[in-house]
């Protein structure tokens, strides 16, 4: 299982990754990401039991990669959401 305060750390970095890719280019899915992540991260910080975050970003990758924004599959961000998936 891992530890709260390092899924919050983790939810952290991809917020911040989406941040920058938004300042790139404007797009549904980053700003529904971005919300769902916020969300995530409130509930964990305001004390709420780890709920099962897998379900609430499960498909981002595939989702992402579907989309016309990745540059590569080595990018920032493409990696990060591969973490939540091996996780």
């Amino acid at each position: 299982m891992i530890d709260k305060s390092k899924t919050i750390i983790q939810i952290q970095k991809v917020i911040h990754l989406v941040i920058q890719k938004k300042c790139l280019r404007e797009h549904a899915f980053l700003e529904g990401l971005f919300h769902r992540l916020q969300d995530l991260k409130f509930r964990l910080e305001s004390g709420e039991e780890m709920v099962d975050y897998k379900h609430n970003i499960n498909g981002a990758l595939r989702a992402y990669l579907e989309t016309d924004l990745v540059g590569s599959y080595e990018e920032p961000l493409v990696r990060e959401l591969d973490y939540w998936r091996v996780c």
